[in-house]
C-alpha cells in the first residue's frame, strides 16, 4: 500500500476513534496533543543553542575526549 494511502487510512482510523471517546476523554487527549508539540524556546535557550554552535565553529575553543579531561582542566 503506498504510503500517502496508509496515513490517510491512519488518519481516518483515528478520526473514528476520537469521535466515540466521552467529552472528557476527548479533552484530555488534546491536551496530551497540546503537550507533544514543539514548544517555541525562550530567549536565554536560544542564546544558547546560538552560543553552542560559535563554541563549535571556533577553532580555538577548548575541546575534550572524555570527561576525566574535562574535570581535571576544570580543577586545575
Amino acid at each position: 500500500m503506498p504510503r500517502a494511502t496508509l496515513e490517510i487510512a491512519t488518519k481516518k482510523e483515528l478520526y473514528r476513534r476520537f469521535r466515540k471517546l466521552s467529552e472528557r476523554n476527548a479533552v484530555r487527549v488534546l491536551g496530551y496533543i497540546d503537550a507533544l508539540e514543539e514548544e517555541c524556546p525562550n530567549e536565554e535557550t536560544v542564546a544558547a543553542l546560538e552560543e553552542g554552535e560559535r563554541m563549535l565553529k571556533d577553532p580555538d575553543a577548548l575541546r575534550f575526549s572524555t570527561v576525566e579531561d574535562l574535570l581535571t582542566e576544570l580543577r586545575s
